[in-house]
C-alpha cells in the first residue's frame, strides 16, 4: 500500500468516505505507525486497515477477507466477549482497552493490546479507532517466568519436606527428647505454611491475617479459643517468614503453659494502624494457668523479643502477667513492605 492520499482511499467508497476528509497528516501518521489501525463503522463493521496492521496480521487479502466483515467476527470464540464490550463502549462515546488472542490470517497465534477510541462529530460518534500493539513477546516471557516460578516453588517445598524428614529421623536415631523433635518440625511447618502463602500470592506479597491464621490455629483446641481482628494488610515475604515464626513460637508458649493448654483458655490477637503509619498488633491471654516469667530465655523468646524488632524495625513488649501473657508489637507499617506501597488486601 502506498502512502499517498489517493492510494489510501482507492478501493470501496466506504475507505474514501473514512479517510479523504482526514488530510494528509493524519494519513501519514496512521500509515507510520507501528501498530495495528482499524477504523470501524457505527455497525461494527471495519472499514479500513492500515498497512502495517496488514502486515501483523499477515494479511494479503484485506479487501476479500477482512473489509465490512463485522469486527468481533475476526476473533476467536475465547476473545470474542471482550472484543463486543469494548466496542459497545467505544460506540456509546467511552474508550475502551482490552488484552486478548486473535490468530494471525496465517494461524500464527499472537496477543494483542488493544485501545478502542469513540471518532465524534459534534458529540455524535460516527466511528471507532480501534489501536492494536503486539504483545506475544510479553505474554511468551510471562508465562516462561511463571513456569520458572512455579517449578521453584515445587522445589522448595520438596527442600522444606525432605529436611523435615531427614530432621526427624537424624533426631529420632540421636535419642533427641520428643519435644524437641516436635518444636523443630513445628518451626519447619511454620515456614512451609507461609512459603504456601506467598507462593498463592506469586511472592509478592501474604496476607497478615493467613500468616497468623496458619501459626496459631493448629495449635487451638476448639474455634472459641481464638480470636483474629484487624483489616487484612499485605506482608513482604521477607517479614513475612519471621512474623509466622514468632506467632508460631507465641503459640506453642501458649499451649504449653499458657491459654492453649486449658480447654477454657482463649488467645486474642488483634491490630490496628495508628497515627503516623504505625502498626500495633496485641497478643492478649486469659482463662489459662497463672503465668510466671521464665527462667531462661529459650529459641522462641529470642524470635519473638530480639528478632522480630529486629526485622521490622520496631520493638517487642513480652508482659507477663498472672493473667495471662500479653505480647504487643510496635513497627512502622512500611516496614511490612518495603517494595510497594503499602496497601489493604482488596
Amino acid at each position: 500500500m502506498g502512502s499517498s492520499k489517493e492510494t489510501l482511499v482507492a478501493g470501496e467508497g466506504s475507505d474514501k468516505a473514512v479517510l479523504e476528509g482526514a488530510g494528509a497528516y493524519f494519513l501519514s501518521i496512521v500509515e507510520a505507525s507501528r501498530d495495528c489501525i482499524r477504523v470501524i463503522s457505527p455497525e461494527g463493521f471495519v472499514e479500513y486497515m492500515n498497512a502495517r496492521g496488514q502486515a501483523l496480521f499477515e494479511i494479503e487479502d484485506f479487501a476479500g477477507r477482512n473489509r465490512s466483515r463485522y469486527w468481533p467476527d475476526l476473533w476467536p470464540d475465547e476473545s470474542r466477549a471482550a472484543v463486543e464490550q469494548a466496542l459497545r463502549m467505544a460506540l456509546a462515546g467511552e474508550a475502551a482497552a482490552f488484552r486478548a488472542l486473535c490468530p494471525t490470517a496465517k494461524g500464527d497465534p499472537r496477543w494483542w493490546d488493544t485501545t478502542v477510541s469513540p471518532i465524534l462529530d459534534e458529540g455524535r460518534v460516527i466511528r471507532v479507532l480501534a489501536t492494536s500493539r503486539d504483545v506475544t513477546g510479553e505474554m511468551r516471557s510471562e508465562a516462561q517466568r511463571q513456569l520458572l516460578v512455579n517449578e521453584l516453588n515445587h522445589r522448595v517445598k520438596n527442600t522444606l519436606a525432605t529436611i523435615q524428614s531427614i530432621a526427624s529421623q537424624s533426631l529420632r536415631n540421636a535419642g533427641v527428647d520428643l519435644a524437641v523433635r516436635g518444636a523443630f518440625e513445628g518451626r519447619l511447618m511454620a515456614i512451609a505454611a507461609t512459603h504456601n502463602v506467598l507462593t498463592d500470592e506469586n511472592w509478592s506479597a501474604a496476607s497478615l491475617r493467613q500468616i497468623i491464621d496458619g501459626s496459631v490455629t493448629p495449635y487451638r483446641s476448639n474455634p472459641s479459643q481464638l480470636t483474629i481482628s484487624g483489616q487484612d494488610l499485605r506482608v513482604s515475604p521477607k517479614p513475612a517468614v519471621v512474623l509466622a515464626l514468632a506467632f508460631h513460637e507465641l503459640a506453642i508458649n501458649a499451649l504449653k503453659y499458657g491459654a492453649l493448654s486449658s480447654a477454657g483458655g482463649h488467645v486474642d490477637i488483634g491490630w490496628a494502624v495508628g497515627g503516623g503509619g504505625q502498626l500495633d498488633i496485641t497478643w492478649t491471654e486469659q482463662g489459662g494457668p497463672p503465668v510466671l516469667p521464665p527462667e531462661r530465655r529459650g529459641f522462641g523468646s529470642r524470635i519473638v523479643e530480639l528478632a522480630l524488632p529486629n526485622e521490622l524495625g520496631g520493638a517487642v513488649d513480652v508482659d507477663y502477667r498472672p493473667e495471662g501473657l500479653r505480647c504487643r508489637i510496635h513497627a512502622p507499617l512500611a516496614a511490612l513492605d518495603k517494595v510497594d506501597a503499602f496497601m489493604p488486601l482488596a
